[in-house]
């Protein structure tokens, strides 16, 4: 995990570092939200496109559903079904990463006061 250290020293923190920091995502999980961004894909197609495992994409995608920064549905295909998955979109993110700066600033300064 991005250290909030290396964050706030950074002079000019970039977004998958923050989404890191903040969010508790794992690189590889900042990697398939931008990926998703691009465009939707399948754990094949997404694990083809990023040159990871199937079953690593597979693992960080249940993660980026269940932190809320992406969604699955059902597509039919000619033998069976699969997911597709699609990130939920940016501007949705950024508010995310707002409220969390807003509230981790707050709780530095309480600590701060109560110091």
């Amino acid at each position: 995990m991005f250290e909030a250290r290396s964050l706030i020293c950074s002079g000019e923190p970039r977004v998958d570092a923050v989404m890191q920091c903040l969010l508790g995502l794992r690189p590889l999980e900042v990697e398939l939200y931008f990926e998703l961004l691009r465009a939707p894909g399948t754990p094949a197609e997404l694990s083809e496109r990023i040159g990871r495992s199937r079953s690593l994409v597979q693992r960080a995608l249940q993660n980026l559903v269940g932190y809320g920064l992406a969604y699955r549905r059902v597509v039919t295909r000619d033998r069976g079904r699969a997911y597709m998955y699609e990130a939920v979109p940016k501007e949705e993110v950024k508010k995310l990463l707002r409220g969390a700066v807003r509230q981790w600033t707050r709780a530095v300064e309480e600590a701060i006061s109560k110091w």
